[in-house]
């Protein structure tokens, strides 16, 4: 189940226009439906690539075998240059917790075989990254990805969690760059940029 890309979205202000381009791999971990979408950005927009649910069957073994090789292979179509991961809830459920961590062990392995920077974000951080609150609800976050991305189109839970995911790392990384960038003016002294004292 894949996804051609929507419209454009424009980034919190005060993003460079001239920043890197970024193509990022987003993944909402599950044993048996995991989620995963691509989003690029460049300067001040952020677009969708491609997305969606990889529905894996068998025994354990199997299906951590086919996730593994499905995420190989949508790196390998899509080569992104990192993977933003949603970090384990660990509630009542152990043994939920356990499948889920089983699930992002392939995750991560198909990321190193692909040489891919990964970063986990807790699903409060994507929640306020992408709605604003940490305690938006799934309807909430598929309709705050569609309208970012522009997409028309129903999400499907899994898929918006893991393009949520892939826009909080954008977000991340442009907000890391731009304190940075402040940190520089402000710790040199220096240049028409520099803060006062």
């Amino acid at each position: 189940m894949s996804r051609r890309a929507g419209a454009p979205a424009a980034l919190p202000g005060g993003v460079p226009p001239n920043a890197p381009l970024l193509r990022v791999l987003g993944v909402d971990p599950g044993t048996v439906a995991l989620g995963w979408g691509v989003v690029e950005s460049s300067g001040s927009t952020v677009v969708h690539i491609a997305s969606g649910v990889i529905r894996a069957a068998g025994a354990r073994a199997d299906r951590l075998a086919a996730i593994h090789a499905e995420l190989s292979a949508i790196c390998a179509r899509f080569a992104p240059s990192a993977l933003s991961l949603e970090q384990t809830f660990v509630g009542d459920n152990v043994q939920s917790a356990f499948r889920l961590g089983e699930a992002r062990g392939a995750v991560m392995v198909a990321a190193s075989q692909a040489r891919l920077v990964v970063t986990e974000y807790s699903p409060a951080e994507i929640k306020v990254a992408v709605a604003g609150s940490g305690r938006a609800s799934k309807p909430q976050m598929q309709t705050m990805v569609a309208r970012l991305l522009g997409i028309a189109a129903g999400l499907a839970a899994d898929e918006a969690d893991a393009l949520g995911a892939a826009i909080c790392h954008v977000y991340a990384g442009r907000f890391n760059a731009l304190v940075a960038q402040a940190t520089a003016w402000g710790g040199s002294g220096r240049g028409r940029g520099a803060w006062r004292r």
